[in-house]
Parts: structure tokens; sequence; C-alpha cells
């Protein structure tokens, strides 16, 4: 399938996906009491914790096949690294995805757009499993593909292996700067035009 459509498919799942928490968040008008919100908060992160550990795990297996002449090996680890993306990563970026709505939805966060560290995790989320499922999924599928027979000796599999390398780095930056504006929680609140208004007046 083309890339450009797979990405719009992907993004039109995640829309609907964020407009159905959404939804249903808003018929749940009261906010969460404090109990709830820790509950829904260590959801959350364990979410997190799959998500980022699939990711560090295919990291440290496709370093390994750069460190091994064992065919076999570079063979298994290239399995193992797809396995821990149907397994881990893609199960944790759901998870956390929907669960990071719905106590933005819940909390005293008051939506996906009032704080600019909340839009930017929102944004920031739907772009690393757009990426990680259009081209990241492409680079291990084919670098399982050609790691087959004597992949060291093959230059298709060099180089589906160094792309794939390069782009879970990439996923593992995202990650860790979603993680820190999570902790940071920069940039303020998002004024809007309809608090600009009133401040205008108020100092006319």
């Amino acid at each position: 399938m083309d890339l450009f459509i797979y990405g719009l498919i992907m993004f039109t799942v995640l829309l609907v996906i964020t407009g159905i928490t959404l939804l249903v968040a808003k018929f749940r008008k009261n906010r969460l009491k404090i109990k709830q919100k820790n509950w829904w908060l260590i959801i959350h992160m364990i979410f997190v914790v799959i998500y980022i550990s699939g990711i560090l795990g295919m990291f440290l297996l496709a370093l390994l096949t750069k460190f091994t002449t064992d065919n076999n090996l570079v063979y298994a680890s290239h399995i193992f690294i797809k396995r821990f993306d149907h397994f881990l990563v893609i199960p944790g970026a759901f998870g956390s995805f929907i669960t990071g709505i719905w106590l933005a939805m819940r909390t005293h966060w008051g939506g996906l757009t009032k704080h600019y560290w909340v839009l930017a995790k929102w944004i920031g989320n739907i772009a690393a499993i757009i990426y990680g499922s259009t081209y990241v999924r492409i680079w291990i599928d084919n670098a399982l593909a050609t790691s087959g027979m004597h992949p060291l000796q093959n230059p298709a599999y060099l180089t589906d292996r160094q792309l794939l390398f390069i782009g879970i780095a990439i996923c593992i930056v995202i990650l860790f700067f979603l993680v820190i504006i999570s902790y940071l929680k920069p940039w303020g609140k998002r004024i809007t035009s309809q608090q600009l208004g009133n401040n205008q007046l108020m100092t006319q």
C-alpha cells in the first residue's frame, strides 16, 4: 500500500479514536476524583513503559546486528524486532494515546488544547504513531526479508538495517521529548481569541 495512503488511513484512525474518547468524556462531565486520577495515571504510565521498553528493545536488537557475524543471530534479532513491535510498541502506543486523552479531558487540564504541552503531546503522539506505522514498519519488514541468507554480504540488507536503525533512533528521540514535556509542562496555558479580546477590553 502506498505510504501516503497508509499514513492517511492511520491519521484518520487516530482522529476517530480521539473523537470517540472525547465524546465519551463529554458525557461524563464530573472530573476524576484524586483516587480515580491516580489509577488512570498508573495505567497511562504502564502503557508508556511498555511503549518505551519496546522501542528500546528494538534499538538494542538492531544494534546487536551491527556487532555480530552470526547469520542466524542476525535473522533472529529481526524476528524479535518484529515481535517487539507487535506485542509491545503497538499496544503501548495506542494505550498511552487513549489514556492520555482521557486524563486531559477528565482532569483540571481541561482538554487537549488549553495547554500547549498537552497539545504538543497529542500531536507528537500522532506523529510518532504514523511514522512508526509507515516508514519504520516497512524498514522492519524489509530488513527481516533480506536477513535470511548471508545478510552481511547482502547490500540490500545493509541498507535496510541502516534505515531501520535510524528510524528507531528517531522514535526514541520523539518519545523522550514527550516524556520530558510531560514532566516539565512548559509553555503555559494557550490564550484563546476570546481571552485575548477580554484582556484588550480590560486594558482600554
